[in-house]
């Protein structure tokens, strides 16, 4: 019986990876491109997109947040009692940045925001500073 509690528990890890659609716009054109965010469930997120026909791919690492946290301690001097409790706040803003690159060393720099809800946008720039809107939203 204890042998199945490692797998029951890999099972349920294995549920929290995610992927979202990601769609690309030049700022030069109406043309849209596609790819992926692929999340481990861990915390690693790897972003693919394809751009006319050339595959980039790299980490999309989160930057920053209007998450907070904080402890909170009350006595009572009068019995000597004492209490000890953490808040967590989880805001509704994450930044990221992912550096992603292609088999042939083009590279391809993207600064993102989600605002919740598995979905969120950014820009993106190329070696040649050509410029793309991105746009995201989870599964």
């Amino acid at each position: 019986m204890n042998r199945l509690i490692p797998l029951a528990l890999a099972a349920l890890l294995a549920g929290c990876a995610s992927q979202s659609q990601v769609q690309l716009m030049g700022r030069d054109s109406g043309k849209i491109y596609g790819g992926l965010v692929q999340s481990d469930g861990y915390g690693a997120s790897i972003l693919s997109v394809t751009i006319e026909g050339v595959g980039y791919s790299g980490p999309m690492i989160r930057t920053a947040s209007s998450d907070s946290y904080g402890f909170i301690e009350t006595y009572s001097y009068g019995r000597r009692h004492s209490q000890f409790g953490a808040i967590q706040s989880y805001g509704d803003s994450t930044a990221y940045k992912a550096l992603l690159t292609s088999p042939d060393g083009k590279g391809l720099r993207c600064d993102l925001s989600s605002g919740g809800g598995g979905q969120g946008g950014g820009v993106c720039v190329d070696d040649q500073s050509r410029s793309y809107d991105l746009v995201f939203k989870g599964q």
